[in-house]
């Protein structure tokens, strides 16, 4: 799947298009992790991706967004709706195994952030992040159950800058200049 494919689940512009792809995304997801069943709860799915299209939390909207806001949005709706009933297989991810929920919100932003490009207007100019993000596993860990209790209206602006932080340091070039 394409980055831009990755972000179309999130922002194509038709709510079932993107309640599909989504579902396609987690499906696949628990694949790789040897699930041959994941219960998930559709009607969670089709608010989530509602709300993060149609009452985006920055005021100019999705469509001027900066590719952390997008997946900010995503991970906080993502989380708080809870939509992953199943439990991941605690023999691959121990205490966290619970936290399905937050797992695949930072996974499909991660996957959607690599190769995203940033409208810079300030630089007059796109910058394509082009590295991958990499984090430690006690970093990963932390960020995890971290992210596993936010609320939209109170953490979308940290979950904002903490993927802005974390594609800045993966793509030091795409950053801006520090004067503070």
């Amino acid at each position: 799947m394409s980055t831009s494919q990755k972000f179309n689940i999130l922002f194509s512009g038709s709510q079932t298009a993107d309640t599909v792809n989504l579902c396609r995304y987690i499906d696949e997801y628990a694949a790789t992790l040897g699930l041959s069943r994941l219960d998930i709860n559709t009607g969670a799915i089709n608010t989530i991706i509602a709300v993060t299209n149609q009452q985006f939390p920055w005021i100019p909207g999705a469509v001027k967004a900066s590719p952390f806001k997008k997946v900010a949005a995503f991970t906080t709706n993502f989380v708080a709706e809870k939509p992953i009933i199943t439990p991941f297989p605690e023999d691959k991810f121990g205490i966290l195994a619970t936290h399905q929920n937050a797992i695949i919100a930072y996974a499909l932003s991660i996957d959607a952030l690599e190769g995203a490009t940033i409208n810079c207007e300030k630089r007059k100019k796109q910058i394509v992040l082009s590295n991958r993000i990499k984090i430690s596993q006690h970093y990963w860990q932390d960020l995890i159950v971290a992210l596993s209790n936010c609320i939209p209206v109170h953490h979308f602006n940290c979950v904002s800058l903490i993927y802005e932080s974390l594609a800045y340091r993966a793509n030091p070039d795409a950053s801006y200049e520090p004067t503070i």
